[in-house]
């Protein structure tokens, strides 16, 4: 009998209600093995502790009273609403989540190992023979050239 076989009767065997031949061979292998033994004693004490841990009975007067004053709405008792679920669980999510967002947004910014992009130029380069002529529009529509009023224009 393998160790699988063994766990499926063993439940039973100790409820009774395996058959003749079926609880010999259970009792063959508490007999011969220590590992089966263990086995038998941890399920029996397993099924010892499900067996005290069972609701109270309600009597059959008890729920006569109970399902009348329902049908009746005669119950005017306060109730409470209880969570299984703990209370700190939510904000502690939260938190971890606002963590994360801000693993991701750190880490998606600029590396400081790389170089620095070079600045830009916000004006024009010109050889040093030409001069710089600006071409504009006056009143009357007219072409006009100019030189800038700007002195790092002068040359």
């Amino acid at each position: 009998m393998s160790r699988e076989e063994f766990i499926k009767l063993i439940g039973p065997y100790l409820d009774g209600e395996l058959s003749g031949e079926e609880r010999e061979t259970v009792e063959g292998y508490l007999a011969s093995s220590e590992e089966y033994r263990k086995l038998a004693t941890e399920a029996e004490e397993l099924t010892r502790l499900a067996k005290n841990d069972r609701p109270p009975e309600v009597s059959d007067e008890r729920w006569q009273k109970m399902l009348s004053e329902i049908r009746d709405g005669g119950t005017n008792q306060p109730f409470a609403v209880v969570s299984s679920r703990p209370r700190w669980l939510a904000p502690l999510a939260g938190l971890a989540a606002m963590l994360v967002i801000g693993f991701f947004i750190l880490s998606a910014g600029p590396d400081s190992s790389e170089k620095p992009a070079a600045p830009r130029k916000d004006y024009a380069e010109t050889k040093a023979e030409e001069p710089i002529r600006i071409k504009t529009l006056d009143d009357e529509d007219e072409e006009k050239e100019r030189k800038p009023a700007d002195p790092r224009f002068d040359e």
